[in-house]
């Protein structure tokens, strides 16, 4: 199959949307698809300018120029190598879907044409109300244009089958233990927690700071692993040393994927306050290490893994329960719930999900072709 992944950002840009395209297109290949990737021409993290042509893994990149927002940022794709593919895969809810599922309608894109929802736009609070009602006019319609939809977590198909009624919910897909086994240091030595991940504002982390340097007696360190480049890493500092809280949590900055390894293999649970999230692939990626989750009760897919995993521990945030639920957290730790949750992230491996995915594109396939006749 002639395969077209749409994303706004790719390989070198990091993260969990361009991790998700990059692992699918390679499964993709390695099944002897044809796989072009089309994406912006800017790194947002770096601001740096990117080559039109490019190929890495095997895949070719394709870049083009853009304007406006990072957040819905406007360009122009080239229809005749859309035209050329069987399917086109868009991944995220921004101008791309808005923009092709328009050019089906007119007779300009001839492809199947499929969504990934990632998450929507909800990650965050802000300007809540615009959201929703942007996504109940026009996301509506553009949605009434494609083919097919792909959810990602169940948070997404509660909030994308009252819009279109044909949603398919496929998991994320994670590359297990994607940081190596580091330098071969001790596993599960300590209790330190693990938060790897941007530093946007849906994840709290100036509150799960907060509730860990408030606790009676914690008997790790709180580690926060991320990229300077991905928020505001300077301001999380500056509330570390506020607090004198820097004996206790520690900000781990532009560390390589050795180093990060190392802090995960040493510790036992990885923790998240986050507000939403369209899945949460950051925490079955560290899970695949053994780690247990601790997590927010706020993201519908966090209580999924914690229950369907048998391991680990959800707090409510904004409720008076978050030293309870650590003490909880320790106390139940044991090798048998690290491999509980090892064994769980097993599920999401990117062969089993590029499978799934490829199922949805064959029965979507199908679909299309039987409307045109």
């Amino acid at each position: 199959m002639k395969i077209a992944h749409v994303v706004r950002q790719y390989y070198p840009s990091v993260g969990g949307l361009e991790d998700y395209t990059y692992n699918l297109a390679i499964e993709q290949r390695a099944k002897g698809h044809d796989v072009v990737v089309i994406t912006l021409n800017t790194d947002f993290q770096t601001g740096e300018q990117l080559p039109a042509v490019d190929q890495h893994m095997g895949i070719e990149i394709r870049r083009v120029p853009w304007r406006g927002s990072m957040r819905y940022p406007i360009a122009t794709l080239d229809l005749d190598l859309l035209n050329s593919m069987d399917l086109v895969h868009v991944h995220a809810v921004d101008f791309f879907i808005d923009y092709l599922s328009l050019m089906k309608r007119l007779g300009r894109l001839q492809a199947t044409l499929v969504l990934c929802t990632h998450g929507g736009f909800f990650h965050t609070q802000k300007h809540q109300w615009l959201k929703k009602l942007f996504f109940n006019t026009v996301t509506r319609f553009t949605l009434s244009g494609v083919d097919g939809v792909i959810c990602n977590s169940t948070n997404d198909q509660a909030v994308f089958e009252k819009i279109f009624a044909r949603c398919v919910m496929v998991n994320n897909g994670i590359r297990l233990k994607k940081f190596g086994e580091g330098n071969g240091g001790p596993v599960a030595t300590t209790d330190d927690l693990i938060y790897l991940g941007r530093f946007s504002s849906n994840k709290r982390l100036a509150w799960l700071i907060e509730a860990y340097a408030g606790l009676a007696s914690p008997s790790g360190l709180l580690k926060i692993i991320g990229r300077s480049k991905t928020g505001d890493a300077q301001q999380l500092q500056a509330l570390i040393d506020k607090l004198d809280c820097g004996a206790r949590v520690k900000l781990l900055l532009d560390i390589d994927d050795a180093a990060i390894a190392d802090a995960i293999i040493s510790a036992k649970a990885t923790v998240s306050a986050s507000a939403y999230e369209g899945f949460g692939l950051g925490v079955v990626e560290l899970m695949s290490y053994g780690l247990i989750p601790f997590l927010s009760t706020d993201p519908l897919s966090f209580g999924d893994f914690v229950r369907d995993s048998e391991a680990g521990v959800t707090f409510e945030v904004g409720a008076d329960n978050f030293d309870i639920q650590y003490q909880k957290l320790i106390a139940n730790w044991s090798s048998a719930t690290a491999a509980n949750a090892a064994h769980y992230a097993r599920r999401f491996s990117w062969t089993a999900v590029s499978e799934e995915i490829f199922n949805v594109y064959e029965s979507t396939l199908e679909k299309s072709v039987r409307a045109y006749r």
